[in-house]
């Protein structure tokens, strides 16, 4: 009698072990959203707007410049209310990681910087964006975002490897979590959550064609991300669009300027437009 009821228990034991695998699996491949992922695609859907290489900015005769990841651009943003800010990274010759999309844009005593070729720190910090704007380094966006603390960043460093990422969250481990980093292929999550990264955009303008196939899409889709963002020229893909809705994932554009325009993709269930406006 005592044997058979020490089979039983044994029954019992590996039914529970069993089901409690089960229902662990069962979670694991249900596809339910982390809380803290929905609270940070909240935020994109409750502001609308990721503002584009820290945005439009004035020069002193009145002409709108964009592209420029400038100081001024940057605090005219802040001082809008804008809280989500899109800032492009890239190296200098010497490895500081600094704010800026081309080289050419910069201008040294009047001298226009070799396009394509990295200056110094030393001589990025005398540059002049464009002449008249002033230049921002990584730590510069770090003192903001202490500074103003509903600030996100939307990182765009696709010069830059893994490394980058494991830097910034060794020498920033206070900021991680106010960073979206953009990827530009479905490979590059993992190791990007891994260095600490939990906010996380698919940017598809770097995909391959084999990228963008249903199969791919709905695979990356599996992980929790903040959204996929990709040109305004994809929304005009019937089968595209169709594929992106079976997401059931934040959709977010770029870049788009026009008031009309603007309405017309969040009227048609784009949760976020990525823009150079800072008076939206």
């Amino acid at each position: 009698m005592f044997i058979t009821s020490f089979k039983k228990m044994k029954l019992n034991i590996v039914l529970i072990m069993v089901v409690t695998m089960s229902l662990f699996i069962s979670a694991c491949s249900s596809g339910k959203v982390p809380d803290n992922i929905e609270a940070m695609r909240s935020i994109f859907s409750e502001n609308k707007y990721i503002i584009h290489a820290c945005g439009f900015v004035s020069d002193d005769e009145g002409t709108l410049c964009d592209y420029t990841n400038s100081r001024e651009a940057l605090e005219n943003s802040l001082l809008a209310g804008n809280k989500i800010i899109e800032v492009d990274f890239h190296y200098t010759s010497d490895g500081t990681l600094v704010c800026g999309k081309a080289w050419g844009d910069l201008y040294l005593d009047g001298k226009q910087m070799t396009p394509g070729e990295a200056p110094t720190l030393s001589d990025y910090l005398q540059c002049k964006i464009l002449e008249k704007f002033t230049v921002l380094t990584f730590d510069d966006i770090a003192n903001y975002m202490r500074e103003y603390t509903d600030m996100i960043v939307v990182t765009d460093t696709k010069e830059t490897n893994i490394e980058t990422y494991k830097m910034i969250a060794s020498s920033y481990p206070d900021l991680t979590d106010r960073f979206v980093v953009q990827i530009y292929h479905a490979s590059e999550y993992d190791e990007v959550k891994k260095a600490g990264f939990p906010y996380i955009i698919y940017t598809l303008y770097e995909t391959e064609d084999s990228e963008r196939t249903e199969e791919a899409l709905l695979r990356a889709a599996k992980k929790p991300l903040v959204g996929f963002t990709f040109h305004i020229d994809l929304t005009e893909d019937q089968e595209f669009m169709s594929i992106m809705q079976k997401t059931n994932t934040p959709l977010f554009v770029h870049t788009v300027n026009d008031d009309e325009q603007i309405k017309k993709y969040l009227s048609e269930g784009i949760s976020g437009i990525y823009t150079d406006r800072t008076d939206l």
